[in-house]
């Protein structure tokens, strides 16, 4: 047959020929199967005896020669000639050119698409391959075995091409191409990892991380339940990228492309200098770092830029244009403008809203807990702001920060944050925060602010100096440059300038845009420089006195307008950058009527812009609010100041969130400290409920300040009780102890309890026991003669817990429960249910020490308070609390799940942490080791960006106690150091990260006395430093301690008696060591049935379960009872892959016991759980299932290839190992076994 033959073998569906092109039918069971198998082997001689074999089975001894030879004639007739398929000892060699066979050209693209480099040949070579399959491989020849195997072959390379063809389409960014397909094919093969790793990664990069989370969780339950097994690292990686929003996962993007400036802009309206939307001049270097900028954020490297100059320099035209590139590179761009040192977060919730006014905010369970947190610049969401909400900075910060990489899916996001020299101290910290932490999000932050000392100018230094951020500073236009400008003002070529006007602005205005720009206004507005329909041209000679300053400059651009104009302006100034229009012109004197026309006046002159509120304008530039300012004589700045004050508390134009700080501002100004003062305190408070702290201090000091002389009045007292609050939110303490001790000792009571009471406050959350006793005995002192019974109560409760706290307390623990217990009278005669929780919560913490159904009752008590009075912060504490009893004694999760659903609804972000660290306690003594290590490395990262030591601290020390359970000893002493750089060992936390962490490493790699060494050392740490929760480690401390004999039946019966017997992890390692002191005093059976109560106690806790079967394997081996052997299995078959160690240990006590030890074959960790417990091997397992299929066992061995003999071999054994009694009883075990 020649080479150039088109005849085509298709396998790769119902098996056929195609004859120059023409389909040619195959007829016959027999002469498809015969095709097959040497379409198969078409590159090798195929045995008649083979051809026999696979295609007439049992039945191949009664063929002969000359009906194979018959096929083989048929087959040839139908490839074109004699020469498709020649003769060759001992068989048939099929000859056909490469490619011919659809089974071998698929599995050549394959390849081919696995060695290419670029993602786009290897989706258009896998996608060549897949397009050969025409329906099931080998179609119409199922029940033949050999064949069958090939077909599932053939089937598993079509899984390859999917593979490859997915894997690379992604990396196209194609995922909502392929999520369709990829939403049919996974459920039809539910354990392929690999493409149910694909649909995960395709629905994240949708836009729908739950559906991600939930696929892979229904992954892992297939992977238990069929296989008994976890999904790869690679899926739990995944898993944990998606969790943590890991910008890598994000669709790739292309470079940045920049399209080019337009060479001439179009001319301004006949008789105007265009001052905006000039294009950007003498700024290449400074472009050029921006689209690197751009370029890195587009591809997940985040960054922050800022932009320092003089006023006037251009900053804000930089940035306009640096907004366009980002916009052509795909990014979405946020912008805002900082207004004033004292208004909270002005520029950052602009630049929100410049994107969400328009889309929406955005929904997503990743945002959920921080809802409420960003309800104070998003107002949509603003109704989800809670009580329980957490208003730490850092908090919003994160928040912020998960906002923006939300908003900017898929393709990245930029932020603009221009006048950072006016912003306050809370946007700094936020900005701040975010440069810190955007590196590895798709986040690009620009900010600008003058180049003088500052807070800002510090922020932008030290993040230049610890390489986080770029700073690019201004100079100053040379006159080419300057010329450049003029020509874009003008809308001209830079060669129709007039030359007299080029002269004026290169000699005065000192290459400083803006001086351009004003400059360039003031000519045409004079007249001296006219449009003519043909260019610009001189009216007239072009002044040369030089202005004193631009100051000069725009004050008289303002005095050109109508006299009522000028007048609005003026009072305008008196706000600042923005002002409410209305309000300014009542100040003015400007009536209703005439308001809109001096608006629109100096809107035409260029001088004001509107805002999205029309109630409010702006200045275009700071610099002409300020100049205008500087005018009025003090006496008529005060009096103006006075008008504008009254106007702006009647104005309808005025914000909220902004109204008290300026009405304080006004009436500074107008020599009113009292009035001011007030103002500035309840912008103050505004501001601690808006989470703002630091603008609050700001605005309370300046209060404090203004009353300096008055240390009794209402108004003084109520500034320095809102002081103490907002220093101990910021954790200024000693700030809050000073505003304590401070305080005039003439005020009249109630004041002087309520503010000591409140420094004690800050004293118990700080752990000052010391101070917190000495501001109570003040608070006590001040109360008067006759205190009132709801502020006594609220002492009481405090002092509680002080007592409690303070362990230099004698008798605390009784000292506790008189004062809460007195307390929560108190409150319940004054109808205080928040001091109800306060008191039952402490009466709680001190019953949980001994008895900790009695804890929980006092929780359920304070929770139904809580629910009744709608009490979020204290339902989320006491939820947490019963939530943690409900683990330690039962295994159960649920309350604390409820508790963190809870607390994540209601924005409590670092109460969230806790309960998660506290889920991933439970969870791994449950031997969830996956879920309880994503847990805590998510608490871990997320406390660590909002700086929370302690939260960190624990979240490192739980991933160590997980790397102990998993007897992964490097990981262990990485994070033991890591826990110590944190100041861990110095924490009572210390003793479970030994105790429960490297105790156990020891134990999974048989290294007893040292685990019995570092469980001595953590309890005796707890004796020294008692713990303020029930420990975990006491019980498999007794366990070790009776098993090395150093204790016995005494004190197990005083364990019995304590409360860490109350823990269900605890109690379990009594019940073995029970089983130890019986065995050793000769009561067997006792011990055994020790034993079999633990099995059932520590059915809960995996790890702890098949280690105690371990440990108590080898003392009922020395003492003949029970039934080690059994138990020696179990553990085996669990440790054999997670702690080989002790299965090695299992195996050598099982060959002490002389009992049979199972293989452990290649495939042995898929087994389910309970046919490893019974010893079934996995050829076994093999033979089980086709047993169960209903298959003779002629049949099971030609599937196996195997005699029957031996396949009678294993049905034997079978029926041995599982004590089923006859053949059709394996059945209903295989079902029960999963």
């Amino acid at each position: 047959m020649s080479e150039d033959t088109d005849a085509q073998v298709r396998l790769l569906g119902p098996v056929g020929i195609t004859l120059g092109g023409i389909d040619q039918q195959v007829t016959g069971l027999r002469r498809k199967a015969i095709l097959a198998v040497l379409a198969l082997d078409h590159r090798r001689v195929v045995s008649a005896d083979q051809l026999t074999d696979v295609v007439w089975g049992e039945a191949a001894g009664s063929v002969s020669t000359n009906t194979l030879q018959r096929h083989i004639s048929y087959l040839r007739a139908l490839l074109g000639g004699r020469q498709a398929v020649v003769a060759r000892p001992p068989g048939y060699l099929l000859v056909l050119p490469p490619g011919s066979v659809d089974a071998e050209l698929a599995a050549d693209l394959i390849d081919q698409a696995e060695r290419a480099d670029r993602p786009a040949d290897r989706a258009r070579l896998a996608g060549r391959a897949r397009a050969l399959w025409r329906g099931e491989p080998l179609g119409g020849l199922t029940g033949i075995p050999r064949l069958d195997e090939a077909a599932q072959r053939l089937g598993g390379l079509f899984l390859r091409g999917t593979h490859l063809l997915m894997d690379a389409r992604l990396e196209l960014g194609e995922h909502a191409g392929v999520l369709p397909e990829l939403q049919r094919l996974a459920p039809q093969n539910p354990l392929d990892e690999r493409l149910q790793g694909q649909l995960i990664l395709a629905l994240y990069r949708s836009g729908r991380q739950a559906d991600a989370l939930e696929g892979y969780r229904r992954l892992r339950l297939t992977l238990a339940d069929e296989l008994g097994i976890l999904p790869s690292g690679e899926l739990r990686a995944l898993e944990t990228a998606i969790l943590r929003q890991d910008p890598a996962l994000e669709p790739p993007r292309p470079s940045v492309t920049v399209r080019a400036l337009p060479s001439s802009p179009e001319p301004p309206r006949p008789g105007l200098v265009r001052l905006t939307g000039t294009p950007v001049v003498g700024r290449t270097d400074e472009l050029a770092t921006v689209r690197a900028a751009v370029d890195a954020a587009s591809r997940g490297r985040g960054g922050a830029v800022f932009v320092l100059g003089e006023p006037g320099i251009g900053k804000s035209r930089l940035a306009t244009e640096s907004a366009r590139l980002a916009e052509q590179a795909g990014l979405t761009v946020l912008r805002g403008r900082a207004a004033n040192p004292e208004a909270q977060f002005r520029a950052l919730a602009e630049a929100l809203l410049s994107v969400l006014r328009r889309d929406g905010p955005p929904a997503g369970p990743e945002l959920a807990p921080y809802r409420p947190a960003l309800s104070m610049l998003v107002p949509e969401w603003r109704g989800e702001r809670a009580p329980a909400s957490d208003h730490s900075l850092v908090v919003l910060a994160e928040a912020v920060l998960r906002l923006l990489v939300t908003v900017g899916r898929p393709h990245g996001c930029m932020l603009i944050v221009e006048d950072l020299h006016d912003a306050d101290a809370d946007t700094l910290a936020v900005v701040d925060y975010l440069i810190d932490n955007l590196g590895r999000e798709r986040l690009l932050v620009m900010g600008t602010s003058r180049d003088t000392p500052g807070a800002a100018q510090h922020l932008i230094r030290a993040a230049q100096n610890r390489r986080a951020a770029t700073v690019a500073e201004l100079c100053r236009l040379d006159d080419d440059q300057v010329g450049d400008l003029a020509a874009g003002c003008l809308g001209v070529d830079a060669g129709a300038v007039p030359v007299p006007v080029l002269d004026r602005l290169r000699a005065t205005a000192d290459g400083v845009p803006l001086h351009v720009e004003e400059l360039l206004a003031a000519m045409v507005a004079d007249g001296v420089l006219a449009w003519t329909g043909a260019g610009w041209a001189i009216t007239g000679p072009v002044p040369d006195a030089v202005p004193a300053s631009l100051r000069t400059t725009l004050v008289g651009r303002t005095n050109r307008l109508s006299r009522p104009a000028a007048a609005l302006l003026q009072a305008a100034a008196l706000f600042g950058r923005r002002f409410p229009a209305v309000a300014a012109g009542a100040a003015a004197g400007v009536p209703g009527p005439d308001l809109i026309a001096c608006l629109r006046e100096a809107v035409d002159s260029q001088l004001v812009v509107p805002e999205d509120d029309p109630q409010w304008y702006a200045f275009r530039h700071m610099l002409t609010a300020e100049s205008l300012l500087a005018l009025p004589l003090p006496l008529e700045r005060a009096a103006l100041a006075r008008r504008a004050a009254q106007a702006l508390a009647g104005s309808p134009g005025s914000r909220d969130d902004d109204t008290s700080r300026l009405a304080g501002t006004l009436w500074s100004v107008a020599g009113e400290p009292v009035l001011a003062a007030g103002h500035f305190a309840r912008a103050g408070r505004e501001a601690i409920g808006q989470g703002a702290v630091s603008t609050a201090i700001t605005l309370l000091e300046r209060a404090h300040g203004l009353l300096a002389g008055d240390g009794t009045g209402e108004t003084a007292l109520q500034v320095r009780e809102a002081l103490v609050d907002a220093y101990a939110i910021a954790g200024r303490v000693t700030d809050a102890y000073a505003m304590g001790e401070s305080l005039d000792q003439r005020a009249a009571p109630p004041w002087p309890a309520r503010i000591h009471l409140q420094v004690a406050h800050v004293a118990v959350a700080a752990g000052h026991w010391s101070q917190g006793a000495q501001a109570l005995a003040a608070a006590r002192r001040g109360a008067g003669d006759l205190p009132d019974p709801g502020l006594t109560a609220r002492m009481d409760a405090i002092e509680a817990q002080l007592v409690f706290g303070d362990p230099a307390t004698p008798d605390r623990l009784t000292a506790t429960i008189v004062l809460a217990e007195r307390a929560l009278r108190g409150a319940q005669a004054a109808g205080l249910p928040d001091v109800s929780c306060s008191a039952l919560k402490t009466l709680g913490r001190r019953a949980r020490l001994r008895d900790l159904a009695e804890a929980d009752a006092l929780y359920e008590r304070g929770l139904a308070i809580a629910t009744e009075h709608h009490l979020l912060t204290w339902r989320i504490s006491l939820l947490y609390n019963l939530g943690a009893g409900h683990g330690i004694r039962y295994a159960d999760d649920s309350r604390l799940r409820e508790a963190l659903a809870l607390a994540t609804e209601a924005g409590a972000v670092t109460t969230a942490l806790d309960i998660r660290l506290e889920l991933s306690v439970l969870r791994l003594c449950r031997g969830e080791f996956q879920a309880a290590d994503a847990d805590a490395r998510h608490c871990e990262e997320t406390a660590g960006r909002l700086r929370l030591t302690l939260t960190q601290q624990i979240a490192v020390g739980v991933r160590a106690i997980v790397a102990g359970h998993r007897a992964r000893r490097s990981e262990l002493a990485t994070l033991l150091a890591r826990f110590a750089e944190l100041g861990g060992e110095d924490d009572d936390f210390s003793s479970a990260t030994h105790g429960l962490g490297a105790a156990f490493c020891h134990l999974l790699h048989e290294e007893h006395e040292a685990a019995l060494a570092e469980l001595d050392e953590a309890s005796a740490r707890e004796a020294r430093q008692p713990t303020p929760y029930l420990s975990l480690i006491h019980g498999p401390h007794l366990l070790l301690a009776v098993r090395s004999g150093r204790a016995g039946a005494a004190e197990c019966a005083a364990f019995a008696g304590s409360a860490q017997h109350e823990a269900a992890w605890n109690r379990q390692f009594l019940v073995l060591a029970e089983a130890f002191v019986h065995g050793r005093a000769g009561r067997g059976g006792d011990a055994g049935r020790a034993v079999t109560r633990f099995v059932e106690v520590s059915a809960p806790y995996p790890l702890a379960h098949h280690l105690g079967l371990r440990l108590v394997a080898q003392e009922a081996l020395d003492g003949g009872w029970g039934d080690p052997a059994a138990w020696l299995r179990t553990a085996d078959a669990y440790f054999h892959d997670a702690a080989p160690h002790v299965a090695r240990a299992c195996r050598a006590l099982m060959r002490q016991a002389g009992a049979p030890v199972p293989q452990h074959r290649r495939g042995s960790a898929a087994l389910p759980p309970r046919l490893r417990r019974h010893g079934v091997t996995v050829r076994e397992h093999e033979v089980l299932d086709l047993v169960v299929a209903g298959l003779t066992n002629q049949q099971i061995g030609d599937h196996l290839y195997l005699s029957s003999r031996t396949v009678e071999k294993h049905v034997a054994s079978l029926l041995a190992k599982t004590g089923a009694g006859r053949r059709g009883a394996l059945a209903a075990f295989a079902a029960e076994s999963g």
